[in-house]
């Protein structure tokens, strides 16, 4: 029961937070002009979501008429669902889930995470003269 209350919890503090927003920004531009900018970022959202949709259906259809193999390149799946899921926040009528799906929108978010030099193997192991020796072949067996 714990995690129903923190979601109902959850759920009631975004819509609230959601309504705050809407009215400050109907403060700021207006109630016509809040309701139309709702409007067209739903319309927006619908738009990518399509969108999205289209780009993957059409690489799905090339790879079963090609008989090529299916090779998703890294991150690249990770990458389509957080737009897809940008672009359905898009579609949820409130300024702050607009917010939230426009930064997952941005290439720099989606961009695959790469890893950083220091994780990966060296080629190269740099010794100072004292930390190795020779080994003659009579000692290697």
């Amino acid at each position: 029961m714990p995690f129903a209350a923190a979601f109902i919890f959850g759920l009631g503090l975004w819509l609230f937070s959601e309504i705050f927003v809407f009215g400050l920004v109907a403060d700021a531009i207006g109630v016509g002009g809040a309701i139309l900018a709702t409007l067209l970022t739903s319309l927006l959202g619908v738009a990518l979501l399509r969108r999205l949709g289209r780009t993957a259906r059409d690489e799905l259809k090339a790879m079963l008429k090609g008989g090529t193999s299916v090779r998703l390149a890294p991150g690249a799946l990770e990458s389509g669902v957080l737009a897809a899921f940008g672009a359905v926040l898009l579609i949820l009528p409130g300024f702050l889930s607009d917010c939230i799906g426009l930064a997952m929108l941005a290439p720099v978010l989606r961009r695959p995470k790469r890893t950083p030099p220091s994780a990966q193997k060296p080629e190269v192991i740099e010794l100072s003269p004292q930390d190795w020796r020779r080994i003659d072949e009579a000692d290697r067996s």
